[in-house]
């Protein structure tokens, strides 16, 4: 009779290292959030309009009428609260990603005290 040999585990090892690297390298490292956005609530006609108006298009804002950085989104708009202005307009246009909104939107419920809505413009 012959004896068996012993299985190595050696190849299962690499296998399992093989497979355990490529799915590190594959993987994103990418945190995800989360945005709330409700619908607005009916008020019968009678809401305040927007003090402000942040328009979003493409890869620039402008708040204002004044082109901003992405950088200088919060500081701008803490200018906004010297000037008691408590109400802002998002308005999204052009080729503007989802992405791009939620970062700026992101950024935006930071304050606190301000009021903001999304619109979609043309």
């Amino acid at each position: 009779m012959r004896k068996q040999k012993p299985i190595s585990l050696t190849p299962l090892v690499d296998v399992i290292f093989l497979l355990l690297l490529f799915f590190m390298l594959s993987s994103t490292f990418t945190t995800f959030g989360q945005l709330e956005i409700g619908a607005p609530g009916g008020s019968g006609g009678t809401a305040e309009l927007p003090k402000a108006l942040l328009v979003l298009e493409g890869d620039w804002l402008q708040l204002n009428g004044q082109t901003i950085l992405e950088e200088d989104l919060l500081l701008e708009a803490q200018s906004l609260r010297d000037t008691d202005i408590d109400s802002l307009l998002v308005l999204v246009r052009g080729s503007t990603s989802t992405q791009q909104l939620v970062t700026v939107m992101t950024q935006l419920k930071e304050l606190d005290w301000l009021t903001t809505t999304v619109a979609e413009g043309r």
